[in-house]
């Protein structure tokens, strides 16, 4: 069994060998089912990969917990061209959808999306979704998005891959803002007729990665979606900018009286 060498950097490659190692022996469904043993279940098979490094897996075993706590840059899939291999993925249900069944623990936050099911991208072309569920093997294949609507990358990866997509650098940082003091939607689609993903408190920065008429698509608390502009406040992140280049300028100018005068004694 092929091991990660310990202390060594967790790379996207890694994870992927590992997760498509951890599928080859499932031999079934099993709730709780990390992969040990022939037993999995969706989750399982992103913790198992992870165990199979030599590392531990850091919080709860559900989906809804690895959404939250272990996935970095969470946010809806614009289109299949968007995924990258290793990345995960998730399908989820809104209050009210049939089966919403979010756990109490996750019911008092911003986001009540119950992230019910997860998967990993192991190809590309073609479109390969890995993940463990409820069929004969336990391992099943998904060729096209169907209903996987949500993606990111496992943050305990050492490499932050999304800093090479341009989609994912920010055009500009922009602090949450409204005149009523109420937390700000963040919309999966630019409507106010889509589905909210997170309520925003004012003051939370938000990555501003671009913008769409009236909208803007940010990244947020993790999060990536729509806000309207209006709600969206850069003046601040900019003088802050400006402050601190001041403050580098003054700090320079103090070290080169600094050291003219070390220079002047000296000689």
């Amino acid at each position: 069994m092929t091991a990660a060498r310990k202390g060594a950097a967790f790379r996207t490659a890694d994870f992927l060998q590992f997760v498509l190692q951890n599928a080859a022996r499932v031999r079934r469904y099993a709730l709780g089912g990390d992969g040990s043993g022939g037993m999995c279940d969706c989750v399982g098979l992103v913790i198992g990969a992870v165990r199979l490094t030599g590392r531990k897996w850091p919080g709860k075993h559900g989906s809804n917990y690895a959404a939250r706590r272990q996935t970095r840059n969470l946010g809806p899939i614009q289109n299949a061209a968007a995924l990258r291999e290793g990345m995960l993925v998730y399908k989820g249900r809104a209050p009210g959808d049939a089966g919403y069944a979010l756990p109490a623990a996750y019911a008092s936050g911003g986001d009540l999306t119950d992230y019910y099911h997860i998967g990993v991208v192991t190809s590309l072309h073609p479109l390969t979704i890995t993940h463990c569920t409820s069929v004969s093997g336990g391992i099943k294949r998904d060729n096209a998005l169907g209903a996987w609507r949500y993606a990111g990358t496992l943050a305990l990866l050492d490499d932050d891959e999304t800093g090479d997509d341009p989609c994912m650098t920010p055009l500009y940082q922009a602090r949450v803002t409204a005149a009523n003091g109420l937390p700000v939607r963040l919309r999966e689609k630019p409507s106010l007729q889509a589905a909210v993903l997170r309520s925003v408190p004012l003051g939370e920065m938000a990555d501003v990665l671009e913008e769409t008429g009236d909208w803007a698509r940010v990244r947020c608390q993790g999060t990536e979606g729509y806000m309207m502009r209006r709600f969206l406040d850069a003046s601040t992140a900019a003088a802050w900018r400006e402050k601190a280049q001041a403050a580098l300028l003054d700090m320079k100018d103090a070290l080169d009286r600094l050291e003219a005068a070390l220079l002047e004694a000296d000689a």
